[in-house]
């Protein structure tokens, strides 16, 4: 028995595609006649490939997902007699299954090309799977000098030095992470950080200046402040993702204000008009906006979950959540002293479990190309971690924070991974040869950080 993968077109364009718009690649890109087009994209439901193996699979999966079509892969087993394939598609399944001719191979390869980011990987180099482990070097004891020179140069400058605090912050974090040798960069300019934050300060002291003296006219501004958060979490994304750098390729983000407020205004409205049956679905279109409008020079990462996985993720909290309830209403019952301890315990213990599942989650469903991320974090040692850290940092009146978070980075780090299809360098090396075709980006004018 060997496993092998579907994938699946679910009836439905992604959002930020129209149907003329997922046509028109789907003949450009896979070489379809325009009626094949338009019958798969009417399907309610297609096996668009049939019996391939994962890295396939994959690929295609992410090649359909950039022309606009909402697929999934679904796995399966098969006989030694029935092997997967590896090139073009399958025959469809359902009501028009003897309608839609498969599409050429040479349409997949070039497909296939295409998604890869023109590295030209070969078949051979394609099938090997190499486990690069993430790892973190950095130091408690100077992530802690950074720490204090910044809060103290803050404070001597009213508040102008967080700028270049945030920057060296930064740097020292992300060149302590390395990937297969190679440390991450932060490139950001404190001046273009603080002329943003210079702006943010402005309007929020007209806001309260304003809202004493006239209210009316402070509720407009609280209307224009919601109205804008969209933009401001898509320009910071941008300017963060944008200043970020792996081998001399920066990453990028491409997401749009318009989607950007239905999923981070409107869906999280109708959280609490739905009793919270959306907020599974809520936070997981949030993950998916960021995750699928990053980028690596010129790729795009991939969110393969679903809306099933989160709502079984959050599913799966409500049982130590009513557990725990239960306890400590029990303790607050019997041992009223030891209320506040245990409310404490709960907490730390929710946290734990919601961090670590929802960062296994997203990891483990992410990818870039045909690379895949592997998450393993497990909830007793992040808990354990998050207690120690908790009370020597309570106990020293803040001082150990720094070490709390290089020791929570390090561990994270230590549990991330990158499982690769094919040799990276050549990976690299084609996005390097992408992006330097396309020039250095002209600087915007609105190119500044809104956040701290």
């Amino acid at each position: 028995m060997s496993i092998y993968y579907n994938v699946v077109y679910q009836g439905k364009i992604l959002e930020g595609f129209d149907f003329e718009a997922a046509k028109n690649k789907l003949i450009e890109n896979f070489a379809l006649s325009k009626e094949k087009a338009e019958k798969v994209l009417r399907s309610r439901r297609v096996v668009l490939k049939k019996t391939v193996d994962e890295i396939t699979a994959r690929k295609l999966g992410l090649a359909l997902k950039r022309v606009g079509l909402d697929v999934i892969l679904t796995k399966g087993r098969t006989t030694a007699a029935v092997q997967p394939v590896t090139v073009g598609f399958g025959p469809e399944t359902g009501p028009q299954a003897d309608k839609i001719a498969a599409i050429p191979a040479a349409a997949l390869d070039r497909q296939s090309d295409i998604t890869a980011s023109t590295t030209a990987v070969d078949q051979t180099s394609a099938q090997k799977t190499v486990v690069i482990p993430f790892e973190f070097h950095g130091s408690g004891r100077e992530y802690f000098k950074i720490w204090l020179v910044n809060i103290i140069l803050t404070i001597l400058t009213l508040g102008i030095y967080s700028a270049w605090a945030k920057v060296r912050h930064k740097k020292y974090i992300y060149g302590s992470a390395r990937l297969n040798g190679a440390g991450f960069e932060y490139l950001a300019d404190p001046v273009k950080i603080l002329k943003g934050r210079m702006i943010a300060g402005v309007f929020l002291v007209l806001y309260s200046t304003l809202s004493n003296l006239f209210p009316q006219i402070g509720f407009i501004f609280s209307f224009v402040l919601f109205a804008a958060v969209p933009w401001i979490m898509v320009r910071a994304l941008a300017f963060n993702a944008r200043n970020s750098a792996l081998r001399n390729i920066r990453f990028g983000f491409s997401g749009r204000v318009k989607d950007a407020a239905k999923t981070f205004v409107l869906w999280p409205i109708l959280v609490p008009l739905t009793l919270g049956i959306l907020a599974p679905y809520a936070y997981y279109r949030q993950r998916k906006f960021i995750v699928e409008n990053s980028s690596y020079g010129t790729t795009r990462f991939a969110l393969t979950a679903t809306a099933r996985d989160y709502y079984r993720l959050f599913l799966s909290a409500s049982v130590p959540f009513i557990i725990g309830v239960g306890l400590v209403a029990a303790v607050i019952f019997f041992l009223p002293p030891l209320a506040v301890p245990a409310a404490l315990a709960l907490y730390l213990y929710l946290f734990a479990f919601y961090s670590v599942k929802t960062t296994n989650l997203q990891f483990n469903s992410s990818q870039l190309a045909a690379h895949r991320f592997k998450a393993d974090l497990r909830i007793k040692e992040y808990l354990a971690l998050v207690v120690t850290n908790s009370l020597a940092t309570a106990l020293t009146l803040g001082l150990f924070y720094p070490w709390a978070k290089i020791r929570t980075l390090r561990y994270k780090f230590s549990r991330l991974s990158l499982i690769t299809s094919g040799d990276l360098d050549t990976f690299i090396a084609g996005e390097q040869k992408q992006v330097g075709s396309v020039g250095e980006e002209m600087s915007d004018f609105f190119d500044i950080d809104i956040g701290l």
